[in-house]
């Protein structure tokens, strides 16, 4: 027989009654303490509902009507909300395209549409409340074992637990079944192998000997900034200050803007190549014109420089079905931070100059500022010796 009773603290009535497997629980009825009698009927409607599914007579649909009915006895005025999966993303991802950027909430367009293609239509039709941790746990293995990187396969999870946290907080779930999904440990071991190897500073020099025109300005751009590919091919002279030495480039990828003093190899390379009054232009137009992937594609054309710099790329297995190079064009980026940690640049200092620091705002740096980051850049030794 449920009973109700006081707990310590709290303005409601709390309903103990014994659960199928026999054990007993206490849950709150949201009845206020005056009203002992409303009390007491949610507390019986809890324990028909055991008594129902005890006996295999607790179907959706009349569980649903046991909660309607608890609902009512509470003088809930809030309706019982019945979302299938499908229906909950869909309408989460629509909400968080009037909140996020653009690129961010096309990425987790992206990732609701691959989960919800991955559980399969007839389970995405079942209610939110049938969504489970294996089913979450399920979709990570499904991700890496098609050739996902771990590691956004994990971002994956993390966007699809926060769609879950709002369900959460909405009431419609009673917990977040993707919270602690972890990596298998069959996959923990390819991360430590998928990690970019930055270049020396010898290998960057063969790199710069190696390209020509345009590749040139590249590889000295990203090596000295830490920008990446698409940042760097999009630069445009109005990008470049070349009296003060500073680049402003709003990143493609975060959307905020990043102050880079140029190091002194790169600021000579840009004075010899400037020779426009036309700000608009870019700073490598041939570049710019490119993709970054396909055959003809900047990325193909980095490996191809490589080659022909002789320099290794360091393929190895990866997870699932895709080999990995630690040798790509990101590779660069990796080899900025790695320098500036090399001259003993602090920590938030390497975040600052390659734009790790999260900004939600355009940063405006003092003078000061701007010189100790001068002076953090041309730290990294010249590669001219």
């Amino acid at each position: 027989m449920a009973s109700i009773h006081k707990r310590p603290g709290s303005p409601f009535w709390h309903a103990s009654f014994r659960l199928p497997d026999g054990k007993w629980t206490l849950r709150s009825t949201r009845v206020l303490l005056a009203d002992r009698d409303a009390a007491r009927a949610v507390a019986g409607e809890f324990q028909h509902a055991v008594k129902l599914a005890l006996h295999g007579h607790l179907m959706e649909s009349q569980a649903r009507d046991v909660v309607r009915d608890i609902m009512k006895r509470a003088n809930c005025e809030e309706t019982l909300r019945t979302e299938t999966i499908r229906e909950f993303f869909e309408r989460w991802i629509a909400a968080k395209d009037a909140e996020l950027a653009k690129k961010t909430a096309d990425r987790y367009r992206f990732v609701v549409r691959a989960f919800l293609e991955s559980i399969g239509d007839s389970r995405a039709k079942k209610p939110l409340i049938a969504l489970t941790k294996t089913i979450c746990q399920g979709f990570l293995n499904t991700r890496i074992d098609t050739g996902l990187a771990p590691r956004t396969a994990i971002m994956d999870v993390k966007i699809l637990r926060t769609a879950l946290k709002d369900a959460l907080e909405d009431g419609l779930i009673a917990k977040n079944p993707a919270a602690g999904i972890k990596l298998a440990k069959k996959y923990k071991a390819t991360i430590g192998k998928m990690q970019r190897a930055p270049f020396t500073s010898a290998e960057i020099g063969m790199l710069v000997d190696a390209a020509v025109g345009e590749w040139k300005t590249l590889v000295l751009t990203a090596y000295f900034t830490g920008l990446r590919l698409r940042d760097a091919v999009s630069l445009k002279w109005e990008n470049i200050n070349l009296s003060t030495g500073v680049l402003t480039v709003t990143q493609n990828k975060t959307g905020a803007e990043l102050e880079v003093p140029a190091h002194r190899d790169l600021l000579e390379r840009l004075t010899h190549l400037a020779s426009t009054d036309s700000p608009e232009v870019f700073i490598m137009p041939g570049l710019a014109k490119l993709r970054s992937g396909g055959k003809a594609g900047l990325s193909q054309g980095f490996i191809d420089l490589m080659a022909k710099a002789g320099l290794d790329l360091m393929t190895s297995k990866g997870s699932g079905k895709r080999n990995f190079s630690k040798r790509t064009f990101h590779a660069l980026r990796h080899s900025f931070v790695s320098a500036l940690a090399n001259q003993n640049v602090a920590r938030e200092d390497r975040m600052d100059l390659s734009g790790h620091a999260t900004e939600s705002a355009h940063k405006v740096y003092t003078h000061s500022e701007l010189e100790r980051r001068r002076n953090n850049i041309n730290l990294i030794p010249s590669i001219k010796g």
